[in-house]
């Protein structure tokens, strides 16, 4: 068989084709891949069907003839798909009509029609083919012609819609007026043998391939493997070993003149120097492609884990941004938030740099960043004549931010959130390796910012008042007890805002008007407050506002300015026709006026009870221990609990229940009536000697009176028995705690003396009932009493015992202290005692 002549640039050319198809068969398969896979698999039928028609090959030349025209045929149909695909252009009606065109084309070729096998001919250069060819040829070749005009109007116009620089569309542009060249040339020049289409081919595929790179849809490690490039050093070695050293050696000797020895020296020399310059290069180029692939690898995984570990958008967002910021030279990221219709600024890796900008959802960008990449080129899309409908004030954005790359945040189809690198290093472009990690990282952040998003929603929503979108009761006992350590040794101001009269505004109003005051008073308290406060609503008609690291002077001054804006809202000319709104405000300071966060809450709350009391639309402020205790403490606590009757209409109604109520207790039981009146007397003077303020000794006497009243309930027998009490008559004594509170709490202007009632029988170690509460939980009214009641049981006579003497009854509280009793209040109390400041009150057991 004679030689083919040429056949090794068409068996090279295929060769390439083979080893391309191999590696893209490891490539992510996206639109784009898949149909440069099909054009590269056309080439590879159309070259080795050449090939092996050349060679005669079985099973014969008719066959392989056949194979390849009908894929030289189909070529231009395959390039023209990958047109489609790469610039992502919808034409799916050009799209069949060409693809029907094609295959009748090819059923026809497939007849001979067009074009016959050639005929091989021996001549001295070898064996060439001649084809006989008939005007049937020109068929086809119009047929090519008007599919080619039809191509180049199609690029025209993905030209103008996507701009000259759209990345690498040039390049496909190019490759395919090189294949359409290289073919009209096999065809134009007479009695040519030389494969000018398989070489414009080689060329060809190096283009689409460059295109694909430039377009960031796969990684070079793709093409080029560590393998590779150790066969390429070891053959740049083996052709330096035949190619210099003999050479070099005869021109040193001969026309140097040095001798054989030193020749051979320095040959060793200069080959040893080309070794290294080439390891060094091929060493560059590993660690270019391969350790910095590692590296981000290790990123990946380490914003992986920590990703999925976080359940706060912020946390994810400055890892985000560091892990970035570790693989891509930007000097700042920025991360935006979808907000409304919006993305709004949320986080940059400067702290310095301001956040108050926003990208609207509309945007041209973000439709491209939705609709076709998940990252945006900055100076790509300039060209791009989508760039010409941003808005003008995004554009001056994009420029003030120095803005380089956009990268989305996706959600299925939907942009969750906007990645913005910001001033890459001078003429620095971001290369497919640095955008296929970011999209990577913007991929795990879009997953874990969802579940953040999620968990936040739900956090907000488990602690967000539905009506008036201020915090709920759950959130502000949280966030009390956590901003008073925060404070402890700093103030905390509690501000509880009480709408006066809210009950009678929805019943002349209705509900909805009564909500939308609520809203409306919440509005205002939030101007006042700012970002310095957090606003609660405590209860139904109730606002709490904490002023964290902010004194009582400073709460005074709020509070004034919410009432002040409140009365703004009346002015309102719409509400000229409604009730008046108002507000009765008690103020509490720590560590002033309070010890612990319960404590804070509690003056807090009695502060605004004082304000309801003396009037309504009042700003009361509790104020805590007295500088200086009077040496006469008897008379000082006469001071303060005569006082009530002189309060006229504050305590008018309350002190004319509370008479009653120990009058029906008289009636039932005169030793609990008159136990009672002792309790009230020995707690109000011990709440003067700890310097509790004026209206907590009040509270404290009022209560003393009341607490044993549910003993109304208790049977007689079981109240006056004389032996110990039976394991369910102690049950039925211990009810009247509860039942104390039972009537008390139907008692609108008696409430605020729950707590010290409620709490008497409480253990400062947990051990009392009704609750179980323990130390500074429990109300220090109830303590003062706790201490009092005890203290009045042992020392007065009883139906099974008479009164212990006092001395035992003081060194039982002693011993109480911290176990039963607050062991402040306790030796407070024993000194008073002893000092005679409390003297022992005398108890007549008959009925008057």
């Amino acid at each position: 068989m004679n030689s083919v002549p040429f056949l090794a640039v068409n068996i090279t050319a295929l060769c390439c084709f083979v080893l391309l198809l191999a590696t893209f068969l490891a490539a992510k398969k996206t639109p784009e891949i898949r149909a440069f896979m099909l054009l590269v698999a056309d080439c590879i039928l159309w070259l080795g069907g050449t090939v092996l028609m050349r060679l005669q090959m079985w099973p014969g030349l008719r066959f392989w003839f056949y194979v390849s025209l009908l894929a030289l045929f189909a070529v231009e149909w395959f390039f023209y798909l990958f047109l489609l695909r790469f610039t992502r252009h919808n034409a799916p009606f050009s799209l069949a009509v060409w693809t029907a065109i094609n295959v009748v084309e090819l059923a026809v070729t497939a007849t001979d029609f067009f074009l016959a096998p050639p005929t091989p001919t021996a001549t001295e250069n070898g064996t060439v083919f001649l084809y006989s060819m008939s005007w049937h040829i020109a068929i086809p070749c119009l047929f090519y012609v008007a599919f080619t005009v039809y191509l180049v109007r199609l690029i025209r116009r993905i030209l103008r819609e996507q701009g000259i620089h759209s990345p690498g569309l040039l390049l496909v542009v190019m490759g395919g007026c090189t294949m359409g060249i290289g073919n009209v040339v096999q065809i134009a020049i007479p009695g040519n043998t030389f494969p000018y289409d398989a070489l414009c081919g080689i060329a060809f595929a190096a283009m689409m391939l460059l295109a694909l790179y430039k377009k960031r849809m796969f990684r070079l490690t793709l093409v080029v493997s560590r393998s590779l490039l150790l066969v390429m050093l070891a053959l740049i070695c083996v052709l330096s070993g035949v190619y210099v050293i003999e050479p070099a050696e005869r021109f040193l000797t001969q026309l140097v003149g040095l001798s054989h020895e030193t020749a051979t020296v320095m040959v060793a020399i200069i080959f040893a120097g080309i070794l290294v310059m080439v390891y060094s290069a091929v060493r560059r180029l590993t660690d270019t492609l391969f350790t910095r692939e590692e590296q981000q690898n290790r990123l990946l995984k380490q914003f992986s884990t920590d990703a999925s570990q976080s359940l706060s958008t912020q946390e994810i967002m400055e890892k985000l941004s560091a892990a970035i910021l570790g693989e891509i030279p930007a000097e700042r990221v920025y991360v935006c938030l979808r907000e409304g219709n919006a993305y709004q600024g949320k986080y940059c890796s400067n702290p310095l740099a301001s956040l108050n900008f926003s990208i609207s959802a509309d945007s041209p960008q973000v439709a491209y960043l939705r609709q076709q990449d998940n990252y945006l080129i900055v100076t790509e899309f300039r060209s791009n004549p989508l760039y010409l409908s941003v808005w003008e004030s995004e554009k001056e954005l994009l420029r003030r931010l120095n803005i380089d790359c956009a990268a989305a945040m996706k959600d299925g189809d939907e942009v969750v959130g906007l990645v913005l690198l910001a001033a890459k290093e001078r003429n620095k472009t971001y290369n497919y390796v640095e955008i296929g990690y970011l999209e990577t990282v913007c991929s795990v952040a879009s997953i874990a910012m969802k579940n953040a998003g999620l968990y936040e929603k739900m956090f907000r929503e488990a602690r967000i008042d539905e009506l008036t979108g201020a915090y709920n009761y759950r959130y502000f006992a949280e966030q009390e007890e956590q901003l008073f350590e925060e404070c402890k040794h700093d103030c905390l101001s509690l501000l509880l805002v009480d709408v006066d009269d809210m009950k009678l505004y929805n019943q002349l109003y209705g509900v909805e008007a009564g909500n939308d005051a609520l809203r409306r008073i919440c509005e205002e308290i939030r101007r006042c407050i700012g970002e310095g406060g957090v606003l609660f609503r405590s209860s139904g008609k109730v606002f709490a506002v904490l002023l964290p690291h902010e004194d009582t002077h400073r709460a005074q001054t709020v509070a004034k300015e919410i009432v002040r804006r409140i009365h703004t809202i009346n002015e309102v000319s719409e509400r000229k026709n409604f009730k008046t709104l108002t507000v009765s405000i008690g103020i509490c300071s720590a560590p002033y006026a309070a010890a612990c966060a319960k404590e804070l809450l509690d003056n807090a709350d009695l502060a605004a009870f004082n304000a309801k009391q003396s009037g309504k639309n009042q700003i009361v402020l509790f104020r805590g221990a007295s500088s200086a205790i009077p040496q006469q403490l008897a008379e000082r606590t006469d001071s303060i609990v005569n006082r009530i009757e002189l309060q006229g209409e504050r305590y008018r109604s309350a002190l004319s229940m509370i008479s009653a109520l120990t009058a029906a207790i008289d009636a039932k039981d005169h030793y609990t009536y008159a136990h009672s009146k002792n309790v009230a007397r020995y707690a109000a003077n011990l709440a003067v000697a700890a310097g509790l303020n004026d209206d907590q000794v009040r509270t404290i006497y009022a209560a003393g009176l009341l607490h044993d009243i549910g003993k109304i309930s208790v049977p007689e027998d079981i109240l006056n028995k004389s032996g110990k009490l039976t394991d369910a008559e102690y049950s039925i004594m211990k009810d009247h705690v509860n039942n104390s509170i039972e009537m008390i709490r139907h008692l609108s202007e008696m409430d605020y003396l729950i707590p010290a009632a409620l709490g008497h029988h409480e253990r400062w170690d947990g051990k009392g009932y009704p609750r179980g509460i323990a130390g500074e939980n429990i109300p220090v009214s109830a303590r003062c009493l706790a201490i009092a009641d005890v203290f009045d049981a042992m020392t007065t006579d009883r139906p099974y015992r008479k009164g212990l003497p006092l001395d035992y009854a003081l060194s039982e509280i002693e011993k109480g202290e911290g176990t039963q009793f607050d062991p402040t209040l306790a030796a407070i109390f024993i000194q008073l005692v002893r000092g005679q400041e409390i003297k022992l009150a005398s108890h007549d057991h008959e009925r008057q």
